[in-house]
């Protein structure tokens, strides 16, 4: 119970956590997205995060 099928998909947009729709669902480094824009969001924030994480 306590460990995740690796063959199960997400139900949540890693980016934002909407609702995934199958058919326009976007996979990209081991994670769903619900869109490009959404997936390249995420990435930006990532980085400010470890930017910030090296100055400090």
């Amino acid at each position: 119970m306590g460990k995740k099928d690796e063959n199960e998909i997400a139900q949540n947009c890693a980016g934002c956590k909407k609702a995934l729709n199958p058919a326009t669902r976007y996979y990209r480094n081991n994670a769903y997205f619900c869109n490009l824009n959404c997936y390249k969001k995420k990435i930006k924030a990532d980085a400010a995060k470890a930017a910030e994480a090296a100055a400090a």
